[in-house]
């Protein structure tokens, strides 16, 4: 199996168990409609990561405006509500002030479901609780404690390419459809908005299968470029979060890094949008294809029904649909005028890691193994990373 393919298949996998957690995801949801009525506050920090933290902040397009988010647990009041990735004493207090806490798994932070010793003292708990000790409910994502969807016999000390922006954006924005649709009808049955906004995601997102032959040959342009001594920079300017998932934990170490007047005609740009002709993005894509840069776009061809003349699509020399063509979301809600709830930040960072998972495949065929960076969470990560500078400037990939 390909690396892009292992890629699809991993996320495949993560959406397909998140069907299992339809209903505890429905109550959820109620609950937080309830609050919200009662004029109590949703909070949400259940965003560690990279990319994680712009999918789910407030001012993130399609996002319904319900929850707030905030790491300052003190804050928070009786009759809250509280989804977190974290399992500290000050989560602990919140619960027992009368906070309502949901624990959201993450391969982040240290849990009970992962063996003892993998998670590095930095992401521990500092004191000694596990989720199960700090909330009323544990939600779980389904992302592999290890994140990595890709096994590369190459680097066997830990798996290639993060997941973490497909489990918890899922579930966000399930849980913000419900609870919208719950505020907005009361009477309204539970999980149907959350069920619509998984099946419609995990269909575009097997669709994205269909770009895997010109993945192949975009993979295959870039190490010829990279191994002519090209650079890989990543930009996405109107949702910066899709460039942080990069040169992260299980991600290439080249990207974003190095010289890019070095050797413009050899270089690689990566642009990745939510919208289809965003102008700063445009004038980007324009610029680097005509200093011979190597230009793959990846974003929606349309937006609400509206086709672009000269998008990013139409400019890159490889362009990946994420049919996600809508400026709010998928999920209708009674009184709104806008839809909710994006699938554009889960499927476009689908397709920018099968690039990076095929690149990696392609430049070991070529007898060049590049580095990828270790989670710092994980034991030995940063200890890694330090050993295998040296090997990466010199190889420079």
């Amino acid at each position: 199996m390909t690396y892009m393919a292992q890629y699809h298949r991993g996320t495949m996998q993560i959406l397909e168990a998140l069907a299992g957690e339809l209903e505890q995801i429905g109550a959820l949801g109620a609950r937080a409609a309830g609050v919200v009525r009662r004029g109590g506050t949703v909070w949400t920090s259940m965003d560690c990561g990279h990319m994680p933290h712009y999918e789910h902040a407030e001012e993130r397009r399609g996002n319904p405006g319900l929850f707030r988010s905030s790491r300052e647990f003190p804050d928070m009041k009786e009759g809250d509500l509280a989804f977190t990735n974290f399992c500290h004493g000050d989560v602990l207090a919140a619960r027992e002030r009368g906070v309502y806490v949901v624990c959201v798994t993450t391969p982040y932070w240290d849990n009970e479901f992962r063996p003892g010793g993998f998670t590095d003292i930095s992401h521990s708990n500092p004191d000694g609780l596990m989720l199960k000790d700090v909330s009323n409910e544990i939600l779980h994502t389904h992302m592999p404690y290890q994140q990595g969807l890709v096994d590369c016999p190459q680097i066997s000390e830990f798996k290639l390419c993060p997941s973490a922006a497909t489990g918890g954006a899922a579930v966000h924005w399930m849980l913000n459809a419900e609870a919208a649709n719950q505020v907005a009808s009361p009477e309204a049955g539970e999980v149907e908005k959350a069920r619509h906004y998984l099946t419609v995601l995990t269909e575009r997102a097997a669709r994205a299968s269909a770009h895997m032959d010109v993945i192949q040959e975009a993979a295959e342009v870039m190490t010829k470029r990279i191994l002519s001594g090209g650079r890989w920079f990543a930009r996405s300017l109107e949702h910066p979060g899709f460039e942080t998932e990069f040169s992260v934990a299980c991600g290439p170490r080249m990207v974003n890094q190095g010289d890019w007047d070095e050797a413009r005609d050899m270089n690689v740009m990566v642009v990745t949008a939510i919208s289809p002709a965003f102008p700063a993005e445009v004038e980007l894509a324009k610029e680097k294809k005509a200093e011979g840069a190597f230009l793959i776009g990846i974003g929606p061809a349309s937006l609400d029904g509206a086709v672009a003349d000269k998008g990013l699509l139409d400019i890159a020399d490889a362009g990946f649909d994420n049919f996600s063509p809508e400026s709010g979301g998928v999920v209708g809600i009674p009184g709104r005028g806008q839809t909710i709830c994006p699938t554009s930040g889960v499927v476009g960072n689908l397709i920018q890691q099968m690039l990076i998972a095929q690149w990696a495949e392609e430049m070991i065929k070529a007898g060049a193994v590049p580095t990828f960076l270790r989670g710092i969470y994980q034991s030995g990560g940063r200890e890694y990373n330090e050993a295998m500078a040296e090997t990466y400037q010199r190889r420079r990939y």
